[in-house]
């Protein structure tokens, strides 16, 4: 799910959020898919944009993969892959929207938000270093959850979107782990616009 993400430019300044984005970082329109860098903001820096590899790569990995490109919110604090980055190594990555693939239909769908409002997708992240060239690369999971009753005609599983009040609270490590955790429970109950991926211009 979620196999692709559709990234508008980022512009200066400071949103209500805290975000504060880096003018000529990316493009309008720019297509963003699994092993390709992101625009995110970490609870280590939650008021800097930062460029982080799609697909979480952790220590005791011997090689680049996008085998974490998603990690499912139920057993977030039961994998070994996840549990000890809960609590201390939240982000968020903001898009347009994301694109989902039916299968029943063999057909692609775009994702966003009714109101045109950019979407923030909850995820944890890590940093990891290839020992061949000691380069360390920030790479990033995304968190998957149950899909509300609109996605669920398209897709069984939906990444979880925050509303944009909350993304401060995700970012927060002053705040006790489980309030934090309690945001990735809510159902996202803002309204959506899901249309075939063909006509999403129109």
């Amino acid at each position: 799910m979620c196999g692709r993400v559709l990234i508008s430019e980022i512009k200066g300044g400071t949103e209500q959020t805290g975000i504060r984005g880096e003018a000529g970082q990316s493009k309008a329109g720019k297509s963003g898919n699994p092993g390709s860098m992101l625009p995110v903001v970490t609870d280590a820096m939650p008021t800097k944009v930062q460029y982080y590899r799609w697909g979480l790569l952790r220590t005791w990995d011997n090689e680049i993969h996008s085998r974490y490109k998603h990690a499912r919110v139920e057993t977030l604090q039961n994998l070994p892959t996840f549990k000890d980055l809960v609590g201390h190594n939240h982000c968020v990555t903001k898009v347009d929207g994301y694109f989902e693939f039916n299968r029943a239909s063999k057909e692609l769908y775009y994702i966003t938000n009714a109101d045109g409002s950019p979407l923030y997708l909850a995820g944890l992240w890590d940093i990891w270093m290839d020992i061949d060239t000691n380069v360390l690369i920030p790479t990033f999971t995304m968190i998957t959850t149950e899909p509300n009753a609109a996605i669920s005609e398209i897709h069984d599983r939906m990444p979880v979107m925050l509303k944009r009040s909350e993304v401060s609270t995700w970012l927060n490590s002053r705040l006790p782990v489980q309030q934090r955790l309690a945001l990735l429970q809510q159902p996202y109950t803002a309204e959506l616009k899901i249309c075939l991926a063909s006509e999403r211009d129109k």
